[in-house]
Order: C-alpha cells, then sequence, then structure tokens
C-alpha cells in the first residue's frame, strides 16, 4: 500500500513538500481543478514524487456538454504532462431545483441510467478510466450506494475511489455496515481516509470533516480488513483540509503506515506500475 497526502491549496505547499523530503508520503493527491491557473511546469517542478488527480468541481452530473468540454481539454493537459496514477471524481449533487446546495448532496440512486450516461460521458471526456468516489451517507442512501456502484463500474468500466472514512460516516449516520462495500474494497486499488467528526448543529450527524486525526474505528476497519485493502499498486490518500498541524498528521500517517506497511523499494516500484 503507497500511503499520500492531498494537496488542495496553495498554502499548504510548504508542508506536503517537507513530507515527501522526509518520506513521510509516497504520492500527493492534487485536487486538480484549484490549480487551472498553474502552468504544468510548475507543478511538475514542485512534486519530486508521483501525483494523483482529484476533481472536486466537475458537476459532471449536471454541467451542459460545452462546458463541461472545456473543463476536460484543461484536465487532459495536465493527464499528458504529469502522468497521474490515477484520476478521480464524485458522484455529487451541486444544485437542487435550481439553487446551489450549501452542503454538497446525496445522488439519488434509483436515477441509475442517467448517472451511468453522465458517467459513460465525462470518462470519455477525461480519456482515462476514472475512478469515483462514496458519499458519506445521512439517510438510506447508505445501504443503496454499494450495489449501485458495482453497477455502474460493471457497466461502464469506471472503477471506485473507496473513502473509508466517509463509509464509517455512513454507519454512524443510517446504519449502513461498512462490510456492504466488502466486494468493492476488494476490487479496486485506490483509497480515501481522514477523520470525521459531528455536525455543529441539530439533527447532530457525522460529517466527512477532514479536520481531525483518524478515529479509532476508521483504523479498526482498515485493520480488520487489511488483506482487502493492501494489495500491489494499492493507494490509500490522508486528508486533512483544517488545522494543518504537522505532527499530528505525520502522527495519523505512521498509524496507516503500520496497518500497511512497505519498504520504500517497492513502494516506488508499486507507484511506478499501478498508472491507471
Amino acid at each position: 500500500m503507497q500511503i499520500g497526502f492531498n494537496f488542495t491549496t496553495n498554502g499548504t505547499l510548504d508542508m506536503v513538500q517537507r513530507m515527501i523530503r522526509e518520506r513521510q508520503i509516497d504520492y500527493c493527491e492534487l485536487l486538480i481543478d484549484n490549480f487551472f491557473h498553474v502552468p504544468a511546469n510548475e507543478l511538475i517542478d514542485a512534486f519530486d514524487c508521483p501525483v494523483a488527480f482529484h476533481i472536486m468541481r466537475s458537476q459532471h452530473l449536471q454541467m451542459d456538454r460545452e462546458a463541461l468540454e472545456k473543463m476536460a481539454r484543461r484536465i487532459r493537459l495536465f493527464i499528458a504532462a504529469l502522468n497521474p496514477i490515477y484520476v478521480s471524481d464524485h458522484l455529487l449533487r451541486f444544485s437542487h431545483n435550481g439553487m446551489n446546495l450549501h452542503f454538497l448532496g446525496e445522488i439519488d440512486y434509483k436515477q441509475y441510467d442517467a448517472v451511468r450516461e453522465r458517467v459513460e460521458r465525462w470518462q470519455e471526456m477525461l480519456g482515462v478510466r476514472l475512478h469515483l468516489e462514496n458519499y458519506p451517507s445521512i439517510m438510506e442512501g447508505g445501504w443503496e450506494a454499494p450495489a449501485f456502484y458495482q453497477r455502474l463500474c460493471r457497466e461502464t468500466g469506471a472503477g471506485v475511489l473507496f473513502d473509508a472514512s466517509n463509509a464509517i460516516c455512513a454507519e454512524h449516520n443510517c446504519g449502513a455496515p461498512v462490510g456492504l462495500w466488502s466486494d468493492i474494497i476488494k476490487s479496486t486499488a485506490r483509497f480515501h481516509v481522514a477523520g470525521y467528526g459531528a455536525s455543529f448543529i441539530e439533527p447532530y450527524i457525522t460529517t466527512d470533516s477532514h479536520d481531525r486525526e483518524l478515529a479509532s474505528d476508521t483504523l479498526s476497519f482498515l485493520s480488520t480488513m487489511r488483506m482487502s485493502f493492501d494489495k500491489p499498486g494499492a493507494t490509500i490518500t490522508y486528508e486533512r483540509d483544517w488545522n494543518y498541524d504537522y505532527d499530528s498528521i505525520c502522527a495519523d500517517l505512521q498509524q496507516l503506515r503500520e496497518i500497511f506497511p512497505c519498504t520504500e523499494e517497492k513502494a516506488h516500484d508499486s507507484l511506478i506500475s499501478s498508472v491507471d
């Protein structure tokens, strides 16, 4: 298992470069649509390690074709220049009845055909295999999502970016056991993990907050299913978007390293051979 860190804003560049120098991480996952303004060669020079791409705001399930193609052209330029290990995105609702959502919403898993068509189109535009992240469900979606993702991947050729902490959040919120994702965990090699917390207002739900250290049940989940997660070329990206305490982050990275030990030589060889 190769361990990475998400790079989302310029303000964390020095910290991420320090992680690379100190070999805390094996690769860096770029929130690529935050860096469209940066020339590709500057990104190449900034990271002395392999990179992956995570897309946040493509809105590919609702964006019109012309706007989506414009974004795809930009991303393809970065793909050609940086040769990412993988490219990932989300299945999210950004608006409802014409109004933008403050917190991005879960899709309706009953609308399979419409989602499949959009995923096929977006994947074709990007020209690479697309990995789609699961949502930290609040309601019944937590029960429906695993089978939906299995069918979607089978019929589109896309993959899953399985977020372990999102599945834990869903279990807390709606009771959907993380075991529902067992087959997907075995079949994918792309993973996310982060700290989670309770919402600030009622009704109190568990949110994928990315602002604290990993919870004990998340670590237990990873340990218990270690053999399903860990496989040749597999990657797990640790996310922290707030409270950038270097020692705290490195403590979590070390816990992941203890669950998924890997020698430096194997890490390099696996990353080189795992490009999707």
